[in-house]
């Protein structure tokens, strides 16, 4: 009986529980509805869908002064919707595969950021739409300088801002091993780096890929292959971000490595410059567009052609280049990027977080950038199988031949390209016939496995002795 008496007083108790709750669910749910204006805008009036490896810096601030900007111009806020897959190639990776399932459109409106060969890329298969933007925002930038294009002849793609590429080192670790500070990308081949340099991984970052195919076009094929595999040898680890290596570099786990301006210069200014240097190896890099274009069936064509319009335009250059709090700048994160305006950071005066024109830099060779974007993803192809995916058989051969003299058999054998240039040509052309079929993929991961086979193989060799 008084089991029983209990049992109901529980239920009775749970049933009152469950209607207070239930009321008190109601008074939540409507206490937003109740205290919110009717007339005022809880989301932007329109939405721009953006895939791109920007940090969380660019994207704040571009979503931020974008919606500004289309509120004050065309009467509408926007938010912007950002994707990542984990990196440049990534992003490419995933927009290729989500266009063979949906050949029209894939519901991304822009692809913004990673260099410029990714967009190469994309214009040879079909994957960006020409975006029109008013002539008296073109008028102000170069097309192409050194044969290098700011921005697509039929405006497919676009320049959003310039980027430079070069060795980050930290002073206190170079002076702890007795190391000279590096000044070409041969210096960090050199034998007493070996386990002091760093990079990242350039099947997961296009500002990594584009400092190794800088390298083998400053040297040519032959003697640029070389100085990456002895920089291969030399690499502490393979990071998956191109942002890690500086962070590396400023904690003392490497003296050295390859890094993007943007990165560097933002870890310089958070340890300061008497602890970490910056150099662009002078006649043996470039200053590259970072690009910006809009993907094929587009949802929101015009909106994103606004976008493209903002970013090339003084509003969106000031972004890029003022310091945080400058009026017209950035308002939290400091993203201390070039113009693509010549001159502009003098216009800019002392509110310019990044000094001099970087179009008086451009010089010392003429990097082919129709090249580099068509053979992307075979390079990558080949630095992930002969030099990443075999690194614990690469650093054993390096010790073994690292003291010979540089002509000696075996060191040439340990830097000789698994291919030479005109085989990579061809096999671009291969990959761009097996494309529309499927069968590109299965060529890919053959070659793959045979360069690792290779590069396994001769690298165990010369560890031996042989």
């Amino acid at each position: 009986m008084r089991s029983g008496s209990k049992d109901r007083e529980r239920g009775s108790g749970g049933i009152a529980l469950k209607v207070a709750l239930g009321a008190a669910l109601v008074v939540v749910l409507g206490v937003p509805f109740v205290l919110r204006p009717e007339d005022a805008k809880v989301h932007a009036d329109r939405k721009l869908v953006i895939i791109s490896p920007h940090w969380e810096g660019i994207r704040t601030e571009f979503g931020r002064a974008f919606s500004e900007w289309t509120s004050r111009n065309y009467g509408h806020t926007t938010e912007l919707e950002w994707l990542d897959m984990g990196g440049t190639s990534d992003d490419l990776r995933y927009v290729r595969s989500e266009f063979t399932r949906s050949p029209e459109g894939i519901g991304i409106d822009l692809f913004f950021g990673g260099g410029v060969d990714p967009y190469m890329e994309m214009v040879s298969e079909g994957l960006l739409e020409r975006c029109e933007v008013p002539a008296e925002v073109l008028d102000g930038i170069p097309q192409h300088v050194v044969g290098m294009e700011i921005y697509d002849a039929e405006r497919r793609w676009f320049g959003a801002c310039l980027a430079g590429f070069g060795i980050l080192y930290n002073y206190d670790v170079l002076k702890s091993i007795n190391l000279a500070q590096p000044r070409t990308w041969e210096d960090l081949g050199r034998p007493e780096y070996l386990g002091w340099v760093g990079s990242g991984d350039p099947r997961s970052s296009g500002s990594v890929h584009m400092m190794y195919e800088i390298i083998v076009q400053a040297y040519g094929w032959e003697r640029g292959w070389a100085a990456i595999v002895r920089m291969g040898a030399n690499i502490r680890m393979f990071a998956r971000a191109a942002g890690q290596v500086p962070k590396d570099a400023a904690v003392g786990d490497v003296a050295c490595g390859m890094a993007i301006d943007l990165y560097a210069w933002q870890e310089i200014a958070e340890v300061g410059s008497e602890r970490m240097g910056f150099h662009l190896p002078e006649g043996l890099t470039v200053i590259n567009p970072d690009g910006i274009g809009m993907l094929k069936g587009a949802p929101s064509k015009e909106l994103a052609q606004q976008f493209i319009e903002f970013v090339l335009s003084e509003p969106g250059q000031k972004l890029w280049m003022l310091k945080a709090g400058a009026p017209g700048g950035p308002k939290e994160f400091e993203l201390g990027r070039m113009s693509v305006i010549p001159g502009f950071a003098e216009r800019c005066g002392d509110d310019a977080a990044v000094k001099g024109n970087p179009y008086d830099w451009m010089g010392g060779f003429t990097y082919d950038s129709g090249k580099g974007g068509a053979r992307w993803t075979v390079v990558n192809d080949l630095i992930g199988a002969a030099i990443i995916d075999t690194h614990d058989e690469l650093v054993a051969a390096w010790r073994a031949v690292k003291d010979l003299p540089s002509d000696d058999p075996r060191v040439a054998e340990l830097v000789r390209p698994p291919v030479s240039e005109d085989e990579i040509a061809q096999i671009v052309g291969t990959l761009k016939s097996l494309r529309e079929s499927g069968a590109d993929a299965q060529f890919r991961a053959e070659l793959r496995a045979g360069w690792v086979k290779e590069s396994m193989k001769r690298y165990r060799r010369l560890a031996r002795g042989g």
